[in-house]
């Protein structure tokens, strides 16, 4: 179960400070964030199943992130579009947040369920496809799982209050961000989604990190993006034997192409 985290001017260094976990499959393959060669203003990590991406900021400062949504307990389908096309889709193209929302909803039976984050540092869009609501992210802390914005899963709900508390200091420290989305302590029992999952699984999958025999979180994505358009982008991939490694990005935000 993914996990995004955005603060939204809270923050006295940053505008926008968006943090993300992937959690996937150990074994479908991808590769880290990098510039792609076939559209180098795009950075993301890329899906090499789908040859899509689930985040990923362009140099003239398009932002886009997916996750899964289990709002409904309908199976999902191998026969449905890939998500991470819908990421690629707006980073690669010119149309604005809620043209490209409304095209989108036009399609939302084709694709599983999926919230979808769209924007830019000045103003973000989400669309959760299940629902077939589009929001306009207010200024503040917002996060979501895979229900929907803002649903009070405990990740959710715990994440928003860390980071809200993070946000507010003058001094952002990167690795207290990762430790936050770092955490594996589970809620109580009591407290975990109504989510058809064995107990064990259940209790796994609530934490922020998640990590199963075959399943857990892949990488975390860090975006800073400070009032001058300075651009942080730091991505820490994770491997099952609990290793890890990090890119590191910094850029200026450009005027997007006509």
């Amino acid at each position: 179960m993914c996990l995004i985290s955005i603060q939204l001017s809270q923050n006295a260094s940053y505008k926008l400070i968006l943090v993300a976990n992937r959690d996937e499959q150990y074994d479908r393959p991808s590769l880290p964030a990098h510039f792609w060669p076939d559209h180098p203003d795009l950075l993301a990590g890329k899906d090499l199943s789908a040859r899509g991406t689930w985040l990923g900021i362009t140099k003239q400062g398009r932002i886009a992130a997916v996750t899964n949504s289990y709002l409904m307990t309908t199976q999902e389908s191998d026969q449905k579009l890939s998500r991470g096309n819908l990421v690629m889709d707006y980073l690669t193209g010119t149309t604005g947040p809620e043209d490209y929302l409304n095209q989108v909803r036009q399609q939302r039976t084709d694709y599983n369920g999926f919230n979808l984050i769209i924007g830019s540092s000045h103003s973000l869009h989400h669309y959760n496809n299940i629902l077939d609501e589009i929001n306009v992210l207010q200024t503040g802390n917002h996060a979501v799982s895979n229900a929907t914005l803002d649903t009070p899963w405990p990740k959710v709900t715990r994440t928003k209050a860390a980071m809200a508390e993070l946000a507010s200091s003058p001094l952002l420290e990167e690795e207290a961000i990762f430790r936050i989305m770092a955490d594996r302590t589970p809620p109580p029992d009591d407290q975990l989604p109504d989510l058809p999952l064995d107990l064990p699984i259940l209790r796994a999958v609530s934490a922020n990190f998640i990590q199963t025999e075959r399943y857990g979180t892949r990488s975390t994505s860090l975006i800073l993006i400070d009032h001058s358009d300075r651009v942080t982008f730091v991505e820490r991939s994770y491997l099952p034997d609990g290793t890890s490694s990090d890119v590191r990005f910094n850029f200026q935000l450009m005027a997007e192409k006509k």
